[in-house]
């Protein structure tokens, strides 16, 4: 349901989309496989798999959002981790899997999405939820072990069975608002201690405002990388300046807008009146 589509901040501060699933991911789901290393998959399938067949795109991409779920987290248009559930035939029991691209290991996507089906289960009925994993996963048993539920897991035929009530408990709200809590400080980070700045406006000549913060940032021990954005000069205080945002080395934690407001792009999103 479009309901649950969101954009949620991680544990490392960055912002990603979470939505369900839908069969026009098909195409993005094949590229998020191509990506992975054969040791992910093979723990993802328990068997080598270079390759998602056309009938399994179809199963994975397509989902009746209550016995069958699945919900993609997106960063760039692109997916980065895929979380499902498919309850047993009958029962209030289903069982989940989690996959998550090798490059955005350790940002916490695993238990933001177990969140998210643990409450699609519950508004399905559910009432438990199981798991199959390798043994040397570690990542994935530090999941459940971590997401404050009463697990049990029991070794069997060289795979671990892990189970699991999923009516809330004290400790999984706990563990909820520990996550909450570091992705919320994280993401205010870069803008409280930022280790690179731009300063957007900053004139040559004394006495701007965008003059004056960039002189301060010198002047004032900041140990970062220090950028000017200015479309009229080469040099300020010595230092090369960048016509435009867009002709920046890379990412900036912090962006400082000292230009006039004719200058600046107003957000799509924006309330003010022309």
């Amino acid at each position: 349901p479009p309901s649950w589509e969101t954009d949620v901040v991680l544990s490392d501060g960055h912002t990603v989309r979470v939505r369900p699933i839908v069969p026009t991911d098909a195409d993005a789901l094949v590229r998020f496989h191509q990506r992975q290393s054969a040791e992910s998959i093979y723990f993802r399938y328990f068997s080598p798999r270079p390759q998602l067949s056309e009938r399994e795109i179809r199963h994975f991409t397509t989902v009746d959002h209550h016995d069958r779920v699945a919900f993609v987290a997106l960063a760039m248009d692109e997916i980065i981790a895929v979380a499902r559930y498919e309850r047993y035939r009958g029962t209030d029991t289903a069982e989940v899997a989690f996959f998550v691209d090798d490059e955005h290991h350790g940002r916490g996507l695993a238990s933001l999405l177990l969140e998210y089906l643990v409450a699609a289960g519950l508004e399905n009925g559910l009432r438990r939820f199981s798991a199959t994993t390798l043994p040397n996963n570690r990542r994935m048993l530090g999941v459940f072990q971590s997401a404050g539920y009463e697990v049990a897991s029991r070794l069997d035929e060289g795979v671990v069975e892990v189970a699991f009530d999923i009516d809330p408990t004290g400790a999984a709200f706990a563990a909820m608002d520990r996550r909450e809590r570091a992705a919320e400080a994280a993401s205010v980070r870069p803008m409280l201690a930022p280790t690179s700045v731009a300063v957007v406006g900053a004139g040559k000549g004394r006495g701007g405002l965008g003059a004056e913060v960039f002189r301060n940032l010198l002047d004032n021990g900041f140990r970062g990388a220090v950028h000017p954005v200015n479309h009229d000069a080469d040099l300020v205080e010595g230092i090369p300046a960048f016509r435009s945002v867009l002709d920046l080395p890379g990412p900036v934690d912090l962006a400082v807008i000292a230009a006039p407001a004719e200058h600046v792009r107003r957000p799509p999103w924006s309330l003010r009146p022309d």
